[in-house]
């Protein structure tokens, strides 16, 4: 049997596979020495007939998780403060940097049923970009993801158009 830990790692895998499908992006997962940035979403044009990726990816650190709480308009978790200096470290005209949540029922019997009908990954991944600049903590730090940022396919093609905006200026 696989750990716990990889059971959620492998369900907030399967939930990115299938919005950056959706969404219509080309989807890089990193599987080794990711380096706290777990894979990138790659926009494809087309360019002279051919389907090329684009210059502005978004890159990914992705985290599931029982230990969340909504909290008003909020999503609220303690995340590792090395984790937020990935995200918020980041040297100029990188490419753009979010944190993906999963956030997972507290009993592992409901994170995914199915039938003929469907599949079920119970709860969402919710997205958030944090600001910088890079914690001073050292173990973790709040965050409050607005329950607004559900991660869904026109969110993730949202989240592109930011991207490509910020990195063309």
């Amino acid at each position: 049997m696989i750990t716990r830990e990889h059971t959620q790692e492998s369900l907030s895998q399967a939930y990115v596979h299938a919005l950056a499908g959706v969404a219509s992006l080309n989807l890089a997962v990193r599987t080794n020495y990711d380096y706290g940035i777990d894979g990138a979403f790659h926009p494809v044009r087309i360019v002279g007939g051919v389907r090329v990726p684009s210059a502005f990816p978004v890159e990914y650190q992705m985290k599931a998780t029982i230990d969340w709480r909504h909290y008003s308009e909020f999503v609220v978790y303690d995340l590792d403060a090395r984790a937020h200096r990935y995200l918020t470290n980041r040297e100029p005209r990188q490419a753009m940097a979010i944190l993906i949540r999963l956030c997972l029922p507290p009993d592992e019997a409901h994170w995914l049923d199915g039938c003929e009908a469907q599949l079920r990954l119970r709860n969402c991944c919710y997205w958030f970009r944090p600001a910088g600049p890079p914690t001073i903590n050292v173990s973790s730090v709040r965050i409050r993801i607005p329950r607004a940022n559900v991660l869904t396919p026109d969110a993730l093609r949202g989240i592109m158009v930011l991207a490509r905006a910020e990195g063309s200026l």
